[in-house]
Order: structure tokens, then sequence, then C-alpha cells
């Protein structure tokens, strides 16, 4: 299926070809009209108007990133109109893998939310349209909604302080009764399993609730709706296809686990079905969904592997190594990129492409 999203979707045959213009996953849809549109808008913003006081946690909007001695490149980037959209975003997607995107200890950005909705290509949507959404009160899946949203990145002070459970509970039903809506279906599920946490690390970005509603929607409409239907396809194609990676670019590994009987919907199925945001610190899963939003969701299923691989020194040495894998070591984002952009060259053409492809 051709992709409709402006992230890159084409492999690059070397480490080095990630930071050139010549194989960098520019040829679908980044120059389309609504991600210049969004560009052009967020640069605006950044250059002529306050930074607005979030509605969902104001003391975590006043953290600011004063400290930096000199401009960070991607500031600079953001603060002039492109000549060419197509190569600016080429750059900031350079500058997001080279640099990072500029951030505070606790993870929170001037920067991020306006980057993440210029890779998504998501326009501004009005406080008033969402509060629409919000005023038509239950969805079908209220309740099970009510079931995750208390238990959402439950041991994590940072999240809970910035983001309550009542927004969480109200951006999660506001997306079923729009799905419902566009499907003119009430009898359909349109929430599954895991959707509280995808939603998390937006709700912990945004300046406001309905911007994070905004980039939720449409990261699962666009980026993964196979992760969203009931049957949870799309999540079970990104398992096997762990397992696929896995053998081709560690088969030791591999077999062990395997010999154990351990492949990977035993134990990846929280981490390919959140794309790792349920591996906290959440400031790393930020910078890692940095580098997911740049260049493609779907390389989480690498990200995992690069994360069960730096595990395999203390896997081969277990007899019981399920323990271990139970609850993977807190999340090291950059070391997790560095080992991803190492493991895709190793890939088969064909392989990468079923990656590309199996969240659609």
């Amino acid at each position: 299926m051709p992709s409709t999203s402006p992230l890159p979707r084409t492999r690059p045959s070397q480490i080095s070809s990630a930071f050139s213009t010549s194989k960098s996953r520019e040829s679908n849809g980044s120059s389309r009209p609504s991600v210049e549109r969004v560009f052009s808008q967020s640069i605006i913003s950044r250059t002529t108007a306050p930074t607005p006081v979030s509605s969902i946690a104001p003391s975590a909007s006043s953290r600011s990133l004063h400290h930096l001695s000199a401009p960070h490149p991607i500031a600079e980037l953001l603060s002039r109109e492109p000549s060419n959209v197509s190569q600016a975003l080429k750059q900031l997607r350079y500058l997001i893998l080279k640099e990072g995107i500029p951030a505070d200890p606790d993870g929170m950005s001037s920067y991020r939310i306006y980057i993440w909705s210029i890779l998504l290509g998501v326009e501004p949507l009005s406080a008033k349209d969402y509060l629409r959404l919000v005023h038509k009160g239950p969805s079908q899946s209220y309740s099970k909604i009510r079931d995750d949203t208390f238990r959402t990145l439950a041991t994590d002070p940072l999240f809970h302080r910035k983001v309550s459970e009542a927004s969480l509970t109200r951006l999660l039903n506001c997306y079923v009764l729009s799905r419902e809506h566009a499907t003119r279906s009430r009898d359909t599920s349109h929430y599954v399993q895991g959707m509280n946490v995808i939603a998390a690390p937006f709700m912990y970005a945004a300046r406001s609730e309905h911007e994070a509603y905004a980039l939720f929607h449409t990261f699962l409409v666009q980026e993964c709706p196979a992760y969203t239907r009931p049957t949870l396809d799309g999540v079970h194609r990104g398992l096997k296809l762990l397992d696929s990676v896995l053998e081709v670019v560690d088969n030791e590994l591999f077999s062990f686990l395997e010999d154990k009987g351990l492949l990977a919907k035993l134990y990846a199925f929280p981490s390919v079905m959140t794309f790792s945001a349920c591996t906290p610190p959440l400031p790393e899963v930020c910078i890692l969904w940095d580098f997911l939003i740049a260049y493609g969701p779907y390389l989480n299923i690498i990200c995992v592997v690069a994360q069960v691989l730096m595990m395999k020194d203390e896997l081969m040495e277990m007899a019981s190594p399920m323990k271990h894998l139970r609850q993977f070591p807190p999340l090291r984002a950059r070391e997790v990129i560095s080992s991803v952009m190492k493991l895709i060259p190793q890939l088969p053409e064909s392989l990468f492409q079923e990656i590309v492809e199996h969240a659609k």
C-alpha cells in the first residue's frame, strides 16, 4: 500500500546516508501541501508569538531552554522561512538524528511539539472543535478507557505531574467519538489496548489537550491503523517481524531464545504495541519518538530488537531469561538509535519493506 504520510519511506543503504540528501527517505510525500502549511505556520508561530501556557499543566510549560549558551541548530532552522520545504525537512531530520531536539532534563521542550506537528503534517486544531467532541459525552468505549487511564505510566511522577487522568480520559474518548463518526458505526470498538500509553508522550509533550489530541489522532489513523483494529493485526505482524529481524542480525541470540520457547510475542508485545512508550524514563521515550516520528514509526520494530541486543550478555547466561525480558531495562534512546542505524543495512530489502508496511 503506498504511504500517504509525510514521513520518509526509503531505507538508507548505509548509516551515513541517513545524513545525506540522496537516500534519506524523502521520496514519499514530504512536500505535500499540508506539510508545507504546517512548516510555515510553525515558523511563524515560533518567531512572532509567545509560548502559550499549557492548559494541562501551566507549571510544566514554564520550563524553558535559557540554559542553552548558543542557538541550537534546530532553533535556527525553525526561525527562518524555508526556500525549499523538502530540503528543510531533510535538514530537520538530519538535525534530529545528529543533534537531537533541545529539551530540559525532564524532557520538556519548546520545540518538540512543533517539530512533531511538522513531520506528521498536523495542522492546528481549534479548542472549539475539540470541545464539540468533549460535549458529545461518553463513547461506547468509555468504560474500557476508564479501566486503562488510571494505570497509564502509573509509576512515572513526571507524567502524572503534567497530565491528569481526566485529561487523558477526555482525549481517548474524543478519539473514539471521532472514529465512530468517521466510520458511521457505534457497533465496532474503536478503542484497543495500548492506546492509552501511545497517547501519553503526546500529552506530555503538547502545550494543550486539543493539540495532543490532533497529533494522537493523526498518528493512529495515518501511521498505524493496523495497530488500532480490534484484532491488533498490525501488532501481531510486527512481533513476527521482530523475530525475523533478530534472526538476521543475531542468530545466536535468536536461537537461544527460540530454544527456550521465547518468541517475541511472549516478551515484546507491550513494546511493539506502544512504540516503546511503555519503557521508562519518559524523557528518553520522547527522544526515541523524535527519531521515530522523523524517520518512520515502523522503525520501532528494529528499536525493540536493539533493546534486546543490549541485554544479550545477561540473557545468554540465564537459565530462565523470561524473567529478565518481562521488564526491559531503562530506555537509553541515543544508544538504541545508534544501534538501529547500524542494524538497518543488515536487513534484506524485502524484510525492510515488510517492516515499513506492517502497521498499515
